[in-house]
Protein backbone atom coordinates (compact mmCIF):
# COMPACT_ATOMS: atom_id res chain seq x y z
CA UNK A 1 0.00 0.00 0.00
CA UNK A 2 2.85 2.37 0.86
CA UNK A 3 4.39 1.77 -2.56
CA UNK A 4 1.11 2.66 -4.27
CA UNK A 5 0.82 5.88 -2.25
CA UNK A 6 4.38 6.77 -3.25
CA UNK A 7 3.52 6.04 -6.89
CA UNK A 8 0.39 8.19 -6.59
CA UNK A 9 2.45 11.11 -5.26
CA UNK A 10 4.86 10.73 -8.16
CA UNK A 11 1.96 10.76 -10.61
CA UNK A 12 0.57 13.92 -8.99
CA UNK A 13 3.95 15.59 -9.50
CA UNK A 14 3.93 14.33 -13.08
CA UNK A 15 0.47 15.80 -13.66
CA UNK A 16 1.72 19.15 -12.38
CA UNK A 17 4.76 19.01 -14.66
CA UNK A 18 2.64 18.14 -17.71
CA UNK A 19 0.21 20.96 -16.87
CA UNK A 20 3.10 23.43 -16.62
CA UNK A 21 4.54 22.22 -19.93
CA UNK A 22 1.14 22.52 -21.61
CA UNK A 23 0.76 26.06 -20.26
CA UNK A 24 4.18 27.02 -21.65
CA UNK A 25 3.24 25.54 -25.04
CA UNK A 26 0.33 27.98 -25.14
CA UNK A 27 2.80 30.86 -25.17
CA UNK A 28 4.23 29.92 -28.58
CA UNK A 29 1.13 28.50 -30.30
CA UNK A 30 -1.35 30.53 -32.31
CA UNK A 31 -5.04 30.86 -31.44
CA UNK A 32 -6.13 27.97 -33.68
CA UNK A 33 -3.82 25.41 -32.09
CA UNK A 34 -4.56 26.70 -28.63
CA UNK A 35 -8.22 26.02 -29.38
CA UNK A 36 -7.45 22.52 -30.65
CA UNK A 37 -5.40 21.70 -27.55
CA UNK A 38 -8.07 23.11 -25.25
CA UNK A 39 -10.68 20.77 -26.72
CA UNK A 40 -8.21 17.88 -26.76
CA UNK A 41 -7.67 18.30 -23.01
CA UNK A 42 -11.42 18.18 -22.45
CA UNK A 43 -11.71 14.96 -24.44
CA UNK A 44 -8.80 13.56 -22.45
CA UNK A 45 -10.76 14.24 -19.25
CA UNK A 46 -13.84 12.57 -20.76
CA UNK A 47 -11.77 9.47 -21.60
CA UNK A 48 -10.37 9.33 -18.07
CA UNK A 49 -13.93 9.59 -16.72
CA UNK A 50 -15.03 6.60 -18.79
CA UNK A 51 -11.94 4.66 -17.69
CA UNK A 52 -13.33 4.71 -14.14
CA UNK A 53 -15.99 2.35 -15.47
CA UNK A 54 -14.06 0.37 -18.07
CA UNK A 55 -10.59 -0.09 -16.62
CA UNK A 56 -11.29 0.16 -12.92
CA UNK A 57 -14.74 -1.39 -12.60
CA UNK A 58 -15.06 -3.61 -15.69
CA UNK A 59 -18.16 -1.86 -17.08
CA UNK A 60 -17.78 -0.74 -20.72
CA UNK A 61 -20.35 1.95 -21.56
CA UNK A 62 -21.64 3.39 -24.84
CA UNK A 63 -23.90 5.98 -23.24
CA UNK A 64 -21.56 8.46 -21.59
CA UNK A 65 -22.16 11.12 -24.24
CA UNK A 66 -25.61 11.47 -22.62
CA UNK A 67 -24.07 13.01 -19.48
CA UNK A 68 -21.59 15.04 -21.53
CA UNK A 69 -24.42 16.52 -23.58
CA UNK A 70 -26.99 16.93 -20.81
CA UNK A 71 -24.51 19.01 -18.78
CA UNK A 72 -23.81 21.11 -21.87
CA UNK A 73 -27.51 21.62 -22.67
CA UNK A 74 -28.21 22.54 -19.06
CA UNK A 75 -25.57 25.27 -19.14
CA UNK A 76 -26.79 26.58 -22.49
CA UNK A 77 -30.47 26.67 -21.53
CA UNK A 78 -29.91 28.26 -18.12
CA UNK A 79 -27.64 31.01 -19.45
CA UNK A 80 -29.37 31.87 -22.74
CA UNK A 81 -32.99 31.55 -21.62
CA UNK A 82 -33.01 32.03 -17.87
CA UNK A 83 -30.11 34.50 -17.64
CA UNK A 84 -28.42 32.53 -14.86
CA UNK A 85 -24.82 33.35 -13.93
CA UNK A 86 -22.49 31.15 -16.06
CA UNK A 87 -20.53 29.92 -13.03
CA UNK A 88 -23.73 28.84 -11.29
CA UNK A 89 -25.02 27.30 -14.52
CA UNK A 90 -21.79 25.29 -14.80
CA UNK A 91 -22.27 23.87 -11.31
CA UNK A 92 -25.92 23.07 -12.01
CA UNK A 93 -24.96 21.38 -15.28
CA UNK A 94 -22.63 19.00 -13.44
CA UNK A 95 -25.22 18.48 -10.69
CA UNK A 96 -27.89 17.54 -13.25
CA UNK A 97 -25.46 15.09 -14.85
CA UNK A 98 -24.90 13.52 -11.43
CA UNK A 99 -28.63 13.36 -10.72
CA UNK A 100 -29.30 11.75 -14.09
CA UNK A 101 -26.60 9.17 -13.40
CA UNK A 102 -27.99 8.57 -9.89
CA UNK A 103 -31.39 7.78 -11.38
CA UNK A 104 -30.08 5.52 -14.13
CA UNK A 105 -27.28 3.74 -12.24
CA UNK A 106 -29.51 1.46 -10.10
CA UNK A 107 -30.97 -0.01 -13.29
CA UNK A 108 -27.75 -0.16 -15.30
CA UNK A 109 -25.51 -1.81 -12.68
CA UNK A 110 -27.85 -4.76 -12.39
CA UNK A 111 -26.52 -5.89 -15.76
CA UNK A 112 -23.05 -7.04 -16.77
CA UNK A 113 -20.92 -7.30 -19.89
CA UNK A 114 -22.75 -7.02 -23.19
CA UNK A 115 -26.06 -6.37 -21.42
CA UNK A 116 -24.56 -3.36 -19.63
CA UNK A 117 -23.11 -2.08 -22.89
CA UNK A 118 -26.52 -2.44 -24.59
CA UNK A 119 -28.44 -0.77 -21.77
CA UNK A 120 -26.12 2.24 -21.72
CA UNK A 121 -26.33 2.54 -25.51
CA UNK A 122 -30.13 2.46 -25.34
CA UNK A 123 -30.11 5.10 -22.61
CA UNK A 124 -27.85 7.31 -24.68
CA UNK A 125 -30.15 6.97 -27.69
CA UNK A 126 -33.14 8.01 -25.58
CA UNK A 127 -31.32 11.20 -24.58
CA UNK A 128 -30.28 11.77 -28.20
CA UNK A 129 -33.91 11.35 -29.29
CA UNK A 130 -35.07 13.93 -26.74
CA UNK A 131 -32.37 16.37 -27.83
CA UNK A 132 -33.34 15.91 -31.48
CA UNK A 133 -37.14 16.06 -31.17
CA UNK A 134 -37.66 18.45 -28.24
CA UNK A 135 -37.09 21.48 -30.43
CA UNK A 136 -38.68 24.00 -28.10
CA UNK A 137 -36.12 23.24 -25.39
CA UNK A 138 -32.99 21.97 -27.13
CA UNK A 139 -33.30 23.65 -30.51
CA UNK A 140 -33.41 20.25 -32.19
CA UNK A 141 -30.79 19.70 -34.88
CA UNK A 142 -29.99 23.44 -34.80
CA UNK A 143 -28.77 23.24 -31.23
CA UNK A 144 -28.27 26.26 -28.98
CA UNK A 145 -25.79 28.88 -30.15
CA UNK A 146 -24.38 31.99 -28.55
CA UNK A 147 -23.76 30.47 -25.11
CA UNK A 148 -21.72 33.06 -23.14
CA UNK A 149 -18.69 32.01 -21.18
CA UNK A 150 -18.01 33.38 -17.71
CA UNK A 151 -16.67 36.89 -18.23
CA UNK A 152 -13.44 36.61 -16.29
CA UNK A 153 -11.33 34.69 -13.82
CA UNK A 154 -9.16 36.62 -11.37
CA UNK A 155 -9.58 39.68 -13.54
CA UNK A 156 -8.52 37.89 -16.75
CA UNK A 157 -10.98 37.58 -19.62
CA UNK A 158 -11.96 34.00 -20.44
CA UNK A 159 -12.73 35.17 -23.97
CA UNK A 160 -8.97 35.39 -24.49
CA UNK A 161 -8.00 32.01 -26.04
CA UNK A 162 -4.80 31.76 -23.99
CA UNK A 163 -6.55 32.54 -20.72
CA UNK A 164 -9.26 29.98 -21.42
CA UNK A 165 -6.56 27.47 -22.36
CA UNK A 166 -4.80 27.94 -19.01
CA UNK A 167 -8.18 27.71 -17.27
CA UNK A 168 -8.80 24.41 -19.07
CA UNK A 169 -5.41 23.09 -17.97
CA UNK A 170 -6.17 23.98 -14.35
CA UNK A 171 -9.60 22.32 -14.42
CA UNK A 172 -8.40 19.15 -16.17
CA UNK A 173 -5.26 18.79 -14.03
CA UNK A 174 -7.28 19.42 -10.87
CA UNK A 175 -9.87 16.77 -11.59
CA UNK A 176 -7.24 14.30 -12.85
CA UNK A 177 -5.32 14.77 -9.61
CA UNK A 178 -8.49 14.34 -7.56
CA UNK A 179 -9.34 11.15 -9.43
CA UNK A 180 -5.82 9.83 -8.93
CA UNK A 181 -6.15 10.43 -5.18
CA UNK A 182 -9.56 8.70 -5.10
CA UNK A 183 -8.29 5.71 -7.04
CA UNK A 184 -5.29 5.35 -4.72
CA UNK A 185 -7.63 5.16 -1.73
CA UNK A 186 -9.32 2.00 -0.35
CA UNK A 187 -12.36 2.93 -2.46
CA UNK A 188 -10.24 2.68 -5.61
CA UNK A 189 -8.93 -0.72 -4.56
CA UNK A 190 -12.49 -1.88 -3.98
CA UNK A 191 -13.49 -0.78 -7.48
CA UNK A 192 -10.61 -2.77 -8.95
CA UNK A 193 -11.79 -5.68 -6.84
CA UNK A 194 -15.18 -5.44 -8.58
CA UNK A 195 -13.45 -5.84 -11.95
CA UNK A 196 -11.14 -8.66 -10.88
CA UNK A 197 -13.60 -10.81 -8.96
CA UNK A 198 -16.95 -9.42 -7.89
CA UNK A 199 -17.91 -12.70 -6.21
CA UNK A 200 -14.77 -12.70 -4.10
CA UNK A 201 -15.31 -9.06 -3.15
CA UNK A 202 -18.80 -9.92 -1.93
CA UNK A 203 -17.38 -12.79 0.12
CA UNK A 204 -15.21 -10.21 1.89
CA UNK A 205 -18.36 -8.37 2.95
CA UNK A 206 -18.47 -5.54 0.42
CA UNK A 207 -21.61 -4.43 -1.41
CA UNK A 208 -20.51 -4.67 -5.04
CA UNK A 209 -23.75 -3.16 -6.34
CA UNK A 210 -23.19 0.03 -4.38
CA UNK A 211 -19.58 0.16 -5.52
CA UNK A 212 -20.64 -0.18 -9.15
CA UNK A 213 -23.22 2.58 -8.65
CA UNK A 214 -20.61 4.84 -7.04
CA UNK A 215 -18.23 4.24 -9.96
CA UNK A 216 -20.99 5.03 -12.46
CA UNK A 217 -21.94 8.28 -10.72
CA UNK A 218 -18.32 9.38 -10.28
CA UNK A 219 -17.63 8.70 -13.94
CA UNK A 220 -20.76 10.60 -15.04
CA UNK A 221 -19.81 13.58 -12.90
CA UNK A 222 -16.35 13.84 -14.47
CA UNK A 223 -17.67 13.55 -18.01
CA UNK A 224 -20.27 16.22 -17.15
CA UNK A 225 -17.42 18.59 -16.25
CA UNK A 226 -15.91 17.93 -19.69
CA UNK A 227 -19.31 18.61 -21.31
CA UNK A 228 -19.65 21.96 -19.53
CA UNK A 229 -16.14 22.99 -20.57
CA UNK A 230 -16.76 21.93 -24.18
CA UNK A 231 -19.94 24.01 -24.32
CA UNK A 232 -18.20 27.06 -22.90
CA UNK A 233 -15.37 26.72 -25.38
CA UNK A 234 -17.55 26.38 -28.48
CA UNK A 235 -20.33 28.62 -27.10
CA UNK A 236 -22.65 26.08 -28.67
CA UNK A 237 -24.24 22.73 -27.90
CA UNK A 238 -26.00 20.44 -30.34
CA UNK A 239 -27.06 16.85 -30.88
CA UNK A 240 -23.48 15.83 -31.65
CA UNK A 241 -22.80 16.25 -27.92
CA UNK A 242 -25.19 13.38 -27.12
CA UNK A 243 -24.45 11.25 -30.18
CA UNK A 244 -23.46 7.62 -29.53
CA UNK A 245 -20.44 8.13 -31.76
CA UNK A 246 -19.00 10.46 -29.14
CA UNK A 247 -19.44 7.69 -26.57
CA UNK A 248 -17.69 5.31 -28.96
CA UNK A 249 -14.82 7.78 -29.35
CA UNK A 250 -14.42 7.92 -25.55
CA UNK A 251 -14.44 4.12 -25.36
CA UNK A 252 -11.92 3.93 -28.19
CA UNK A 253 -9.64 6.31 -26.29
CA UNK A 254 -9.78 4.06 -23.22
CA UNK A 255 -8.94 0.97 -25.28
CA UNK A 256 -6.12 2.67 -27.20
CA UNK A 257 -4.70 4.25 -24.04
CA UNK A 258 -4.91 1.16 -21.88
CA UNK A 259 -7.82 0.48 -19.51
CA UNK A 260 -7.09 1.07 -15.84
CA UNK A 261 -4.20 3.46 -16.40
CA UNK A 262 -5.33 7.06 -15.92
CA UNK A 263 -2.57 8.59 -18.00
CA UNK A 264 -3.03 6.19 -20.94
CA UNK A 265 -6.69 7.00 -21.71
CA UNK A 266 -5.96 10.69 -21.12
CA UNK A 267 -3.15 10.74 -23.69
CA UNK A 268 -5.25 8.69 -26.11
CA UNK A 269 -8.29 10.95 -25.62
CA UNK A 270 -6.22 14.04 -26.41
CA UNK A 271 -4.40 12.34 -29.28
CA UNK A 272 -7.53 10.95 -30.94
CA UNK A 273 -9.15 14.38 -30.96
CA UNK A 274 -6.09 15.91 -32.61
CA UNK A 275 -6.01 13.05 -35.14
CA UNK A 276 -9.71 13.68 -35.81
CA UNK A 277 -8.98 17.35 -36.54
CA UNK A 278 -6.29 16.36 -39.06
CA UNK A 279 -8.43 13.57 -40.54
CA UNK A 280 -11.50 15.75 -41.09
CA UNK A 281 -9.32 18.10 -43.14
CA UNK A 282 -8.23 15.17 -45.32
CA UNK A 283 -11.45 13.22 -45.87
CA UNK A 284 -15.13 13.12 -44.96
CA UNK A 285 -14.63 9.49 -43.94
CA UNK A 286 -12.41 10.29 -40.99
CA UNK A 287 -14.14 7.64 -38.91
CA UNK A 288 -12.43 5.05 -41.13
CA UNK A 289 -9.07 6.28 -39.85
CA UNK A 290 -10.20 5.90 -36.24
CA UNK A 291 -11.55 2.44 -37.04
CA UNK A 292 -8.23 1.33 -38.52
CA UNK A 293 -6.45 2.74 -35.47
CA UNK A 294 -8.71 0.68 -33.22
CA UNK A 295 -8.06 -2.49 -35.21
CA UNK A 296 -4.32 -1.88 -35.11
CA UNK A 297 -4.42 -1.35 -31.35
CA UNK A 298 -6.33 -4.57 -30.74
CA UNK A 299 -3.95 -6.56 -32.95
CA UNK A 300 -0.60 -5.09 -31.92
CA UNK A 301 -1.20 -3.33 -28.58
CA UNK A 302 -3.86 -5.36 -26.75
CA UNK A 303 -3.00 -3.58 -23.48
CA UNK A 304 -2.99 -0.14 -25.12
CA UNK A 305 -0.35 2.58 -25.07
CA UNK A 306 0.17 2.07 -21.35
CA UNK A 307 1.22 -1.53 -22.08
CA UNK A 308 4.34 -0.24 -23.83
CA UNK A 309 5.62 1.08 -20.50
CA UNK A 310 4.58 -1.86 -18.39
CA UNK A 311 7.49 -3.30 -16.47
CA UNK A 312 8.22 -6.97 -16.97
CA UNK A 313 6.86 -8.87 -14.01
CA UNK A 314 5.10 -5.69 -12.88
CA UNK A 315 1.49 -5.05 -12.07
CA UNK A 316 -1.36 -6.27 -14.12
CA UNK A 317 -3.26 -4.20 -16.61
CA UNK A 318 -6.36 -2.52 -15.27
CA UNK A 319 -5.01 -0.79 -12.23
CA UNK A 320 -2.19 -3.12 -11.22
CA UNK A 321 -4.02 -5.16 -8.58
CA UNK A 322 -3.94 -8.93 -8.50
CA UNK A 323 -6.46 -11.11 -6.72
CA UNK A 324 -3.90 -11.60 -3.94
CA UNK A 325 -3.66 -7.84 -3.56
CA UNK A 326 -7.41 -7.62 -3.38
CA UNK A 327 -7.63 -10.21 -0.64
CA UNK A 328 -4.94 -8.58 1.50
CA UNK A 329 -5.48 -4.86 0.89
CA UNK A 330 -9.17 -4.56 0.10
CA UNK A 331 -10.08 -7.06 2.68
CA UNK A 332 -7.88 -5.51 5.34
Amino acid sequence: MAERLKAAKFKLILIGAIAAAAALAGVVLDAYWIGVLSQALMMGLAAVALDVLVGWSGMPSLGHAAFFGVAGYTVAIMITRWDINPWLAAVLGVVLGLLLASGFAPLAVRTHGLAFLTVTLAFGQVIWGLATKWYGVTGGSDGIAGVPRPESLFGLSLYDPKVFYVFTIIVVAGFAGLLLWVMSSPFGLQLRGVRLSELRLRSLGYNSTRLRMAAFILSAGLVSVAGVMFTFFNQFVGTNAVDWRLSAQMLLAVIVGGPGKIWGPFVAGCGLFIIQVFATNLTDRWTLILGLLYIGTVLFLPTGIAGLFKREGGPNQGGGVTEADMATEVGA
